[in-house]
């Protein structure tokens, strides 16, 4: 696994959501950085949330765009305190 610094972070300035030939769904991620990341998904309401909750968020580099960060993902479900 690479080596991570939780402080070197990129902004997703722009999201797109792609049908794939298999029926899946991929949401392609630009950052303000100039770097693309992408990630495959099963329904095109997962692909669109993602896209979504992620744009314009500040993501740790080197860190799959599709995981939220914690108060990013308690804000969303309601139980942040």
């Amino acid at each position: 696994m690479p080596n991570i610094d939780p402080t070197k972070t990129h902004r997703v300035t722009k999201t797109t959501v792609t049908q794939l030939e298999n029926g899946g769904y991929t949401v392609e991620f630009e950052c303000d950085d100039g770097s693309t990341d992408s990630a495959e998904v099963g329904s095109k309401a997962t692909a669109e949330f993602y896209a979504r909750v992620q744009l314009q968020e500040d993501i740790v580099v080197g860190v799959n765009p599709l995981l939220l960060n914690a108060d990013k993902a308690a804000t969303l479900w309601g139980t942040k305190p």
